[in-house]
């Protein structure tokens, strides 16, 4: 879905500054929580967030931004939006040396919380993506803030698309409980999970192997770990609109 601001005057498409992943909207009991990851084109970054940059996400996601009552964003890098594929991220794959740009294996994320005062849910899940988003953080100051180095400490999460799955104890031996975030996404064919996994603010080079382990344990149990192979899991879900609550 394409909202009209993505067009000028005279209709030519005009390129996103964002894209938007995975939305998902659960009730919060007053309202609804509409959550979604969200990447940058080009040259654009998020730092605080402003009310005129989420409007524009949420106008994007085909909600009213009128009844925004509230939001949150938090940075984060992660595999699952990197600029390429790891070998271990596919099916079966081996773990290779790390190569010296650690910028290639982890893509910058921010993950967005909108409150909305809805009596229902504009949809429930609105599968993988992505929503082309036009916009400006005003509270950015047009530098980029990821270091080729890796010097500088970021959060790290993991995340792992999946379903059909019961059996989650393979995970007890690589991480602590509280780390792992289980978000169910609604579905009537078959039983879907999205699986974060927080592996805290840390330095991204020096956390690699931690993360290689990850990747592989999801890959070999067929699980994707990459917007990419999510991308060609032909039985993901797609937008999920929900009905109004009674």
């Amino acid at each position: 879905m394409i909202s009209s601001s993505n067009y000028d005057p005279v209709g030519v498409a005009v390129p996103p500054d964002f894209l938007l992943w995975h939305p998902l909207c659960v009730d919060s009991g007053s309202g609804y929580t509409c959550t979604f990851d969200v990447t940058a084109k080009d040259f654009e970054e998020i730092n605080e967030g402003t009310d005129a940059l989420v409007v524009a996400f949420a106008t994007s996601l085909g909600m009213d931004p009128s009844h925004i009552d509230g939001w949150q964003i938090e940075r984060f890098l992660s595999p699952y939006y990197a600029y390429e594929v790891r070998p271990e991220q596919r099916p079966f794959g081996v773990a290779v040396p790390s190569t010296g740009d650690w910028g290639d294996r982890f893509g910058l994320v921010w993950r967005v919380s909108v409150r909305v005062a809805d009596s229902f849910a504009p949809f429930r899940y609105g599968g993988l993506g992505p929503y082309p988003a036009i916009g400006h953080d005003e509270t950015w100051s047009y530098r980029s803030s990821v270091g080729g180095s890796g010097e500088q400490e970021e959060t790290i999460v993991v995340v792992a698309d999946c379903w059909g799955v019961e059996d989650w104890s393979f995970l007890v031996e690589l991480v602590s409980r509280d780390q792992v975030e289980m978000i169910d996404i609604a579905t009537q064919i078959e039983h879907f999970v999205q699986a974060r996994v927080r592996l805290g603010s840390v330095r991204p080079i020096i956390i690699e192997d931690r993360v290689v382990e990850l990747l592989t344990a999801f890959a070999i149990r067929l699980f994707s770990t990459h917007r990419k192979i999510t991308e060609e899991i032909e039985f993901w879900p797609q937008r999920v609109t929900g009905p109004p609550s009674s």
